[in-house]
């Protein structure tokens, strides 16, 4: 994955460099109070949830399912997932 970047947009279209530092399989239990955006999303499905941190060393985590939507901690700021 040399040359690929991921970045978070956050409000303003600010950019934060980020990278994945964990990838955790929870069950459907587990990430049922997550919501899914696509109705055809199975909720007996594992989830995959990511944490990222940033350049700054800020730690933002996954929202949604999809993996396309975060939170840094202590804000409430929702952060979207850019590649790059």
């Amino acid at each position: 994955m040399q040359g690929i970047k991921l970045h978070l947009e956050g409000p303003g279209q600010e950019r934060r460099s980020v990278r994945v530092i964990s990838t955790e399989h929870r069950n459907p239990r587990a990430v049922r109070e997550i919501p899914v955006r696509w109705a055809a999303t199975s909720v007996d499905v594992d989830g995959e949830m990511s944490t990222m941190v940033g350049e700054e060393g800020n730690i933002a985590w996954q929202i949604d399912r999809e993996g396309f939507r975060y939170r840094f901690e202590g804000s409430e700021m929702t952060w979207s997932l850019v590649v790059g």
